[in-house]
Order: C-alpha cells, then structure tokens, then sequence
C-alpha cells in the first residue's frame, strides 16, 4: 500500500510538472504598439459631400467626399482595425429612431431592406501605402462613436466591389 501511494504521488508530481513547464515555454505574445494617426485627419473642415447612394456609383481610385452617419450593422466598429460602417440617414433608419423599438444596438438598420442596406452603405477604412487596414481602432477617437454624423474624404479602394463599397479615408470631419 505505502508503495502504491508513493507511485501515484510520484506520477501526480511529474504530470503537475510537465504541465508548467510546457505554460513556461509557451511565449508571450509581444504587446501591439499603438498606431500613431495623422494629426491631420481629424482636424481638416471638409466641404459637403455626396450621398452615399451617389459615391457608390463612383469607381476604384476615385476621390471622393461623402455624408454619413455611422450606423448600419450590430456592429459598426472594427475592433483592432481602423475601419468603421457608414450609412445614409436620408435613406436609412437607424433603430434609435424608430418608436418602440428596443434594439440593443441603436446604431443598427435591421429592419430595413437588405437592397436597401446594400445600396446606401460603405465601409471606411485608414490604409497604410500598401493598402492594409491600419492595425488600431477608430472608436472614439476624435468624436468617432455609433450615431455619430460625419463627412468622409479619401479615395474608393481597389477592393471595392458592387456588394461592398471602400472609402481609403484621408479626411474625417465629426459634425
């Protein structure tokens, strides 16, 4: 019997231990250093813009300064990702203003028409010269929160397409 226990005890100390060293020799993930924006982009006073109806009629590498609000989906923010959705509030309703509705995400256009979802919504996005998506969160800086009213100056993405229309920021102006 006090063999049986000091083998089990012995097995036990040698299972605990081979767990932490395998958590020890695990690496630590490197903290992601802040993305530092240009000062500029927010600070700009931008002329009127198009609708968004009219900029997604527009096509890769043009410039463009379009209206909004951002709004349009659960979710509008990219979290980690400087990309955030913007819809047309002349032609889309956003949950906050349609009485009695208790949508947890105000900022959400559920019960519109998916067409109509399609055809007055576009995604903005900061890119670095390769045309990444800059690795840092747009929520909150400079006023950008859900609802917010805004006017967006950049250029259509090349990744653009029919379904999914992209904005390369270069200027936001918060209203």
């Amino acid at each position: 019997m006090k063999y049986l226990t000091l083998t089990l005890a012995a097995l036990s100390l040698l299972i605990f231990t081979s767990c932490q060293e395998e958590k020890a020799a695990t690496p630590a993930k490197a903290p992601v250093a802040e993305i530092t924006l240009d000062p500029t982009l927010f600070s700009q006073k931008l002329d009127e813009g198009v609708t968004i109806s009219e900029a997604r009629k527009l096509k890769a590498g043009d410039q463009v300064t379009v209206n909004g609000k951002i709004m349009g989906t659960n979710t509008v923010f990219v979290d980690g990702r400087a990309s955030f959705v913007m819809g047309d509030p002349e032609k889309l309703t956003s949950c906050d203003l349609r009485e009695g509705d208790s949508c947890k995400s105000p900022w959400d256009v559920c019960c519109e028409d998916s067409k109509d979802i399609t055809a007055n919504t576009l995604s903005v996005q900061l890119a670095d010269e390769n045309g990444m998506v800059l690795k840092t969160g747009l929520k909150g800086k400079s006023g950008l929160k859900e609802l917010a009213l805004l006017t967006v100056q950049g250029t259509v993405s090349p990744q653009s397409s029919e379904q999914a229309m992209i904005i390369n920021a270069t200027a936001i102006q918060v209203k």
